[in-house]
């Protein structure tokens, strides 16, 4: 089978699923809502607090902390799903060449959520900045057209490092059972500990929210574009895996 005859049948499996379309809706629902409910319920306080220190890129996307769920759900969804059910099978014999299967399945993926985390970014920043008053901001705002398409851009990375990790572990449970609680309680447990908040920047979920800052903090040891490298960085490295385990054993 063709790369493009692979596309087509992944973009079939991925837009029939109803748990798939349930949770991109998912993630679009949670990340305005609770983006639009923080901005309006504490935005302006918060802005008057902050002072100088006051970043609207991290206030206009809060919700992103929360669409984690989504992606996670989504990702593990693509990929672990046909394992778990024993259709890989059926996929493996229609796609002998493994690289064609891997590629066509993290691309259709990746690209739905691109897709939708562009349309949300957009919304959640309207939404968000009606209730901002006069610490509102725009696309014409420095630094918020970048922010905003790191809120696409990281949804989306973040979904690959997750379909990796599906692919390798190849069993939905695990797959949860693993990212879960790292981007929920790992990750924003080691950036509370003084000694371990510069190495907890590294880790996926905290490099990827470097991106949406306008202004830099002190634990931070890299910008914005750089923490897009890194999170696309450990995408690599899960895909990687992922793309050496199929090469040995198929399912």
């Amino acid at each position: 089978m063709t790369l493009t005859a692979a596309l087509r049948a992944e973009w079939i499996k991925a837009t029939s699923l109803w748990s798939t379309r349930v949770a991109l809706a998912g993630y679009v629902l949670v990340v305005v809502a609770v983006s639009t409910g923080v901005a309006a319920a504490i935005g302006v306080e918060q802005a008057r607090l902050d002072g100088a220190e006051y970043d609207p890129g991290v206030l206009a996307f809060y919700g992103l902390n929360f669409g984690h769920v989504a992606v996670i759900a989504f990702a593990v969804l693509l990929t672990a799903s046909e394992y778990t059910h024993r259709t890989v099978h059926a996929s493996l014999t229609a796609v002998p060449r493994r690289g064609v299967f891997l590629a066509a399945k993290v691309a259709v993926g990746a690209g739905l959520v691109l897709a939708t985390a562009a349309v949300t970014a957009v919304v959640t920043l309207l939404a968000t900045q009606a209730f901002m008053g006069e610490y509102a901001v725009g696309l014409a705002t420095p630094g918020m057209l970048r922010a905003t398409a790191a809120a696409a851009l990281y949804p989306t990375l973040l979904a690959v490092v997750c379909m990796g990790v599906g692919l390798v572990l190849r069993d939905q449970t695990a797959a949860l059972s693993l990212l879960v609680p790292l981007f929920f309680l790992v990750s924003p447990v080691l950036e509370l500990v003084p000694g371990l908040q510069r190495a907890a920047v590294f880790l996926p979920d905290r490099a990827g929210q470097v991106a949406l800052r306008l202004h830099d903090r002190p634990i931070d040891v890299f910008g914005p574009a750089v923490g897009l490298v890194v999170l696309a960085g450990w995408g690599a490295a899960a895909l990687l895996g992922a793309w050496l385990l199929l090469r040995r054993r198929d399912a």
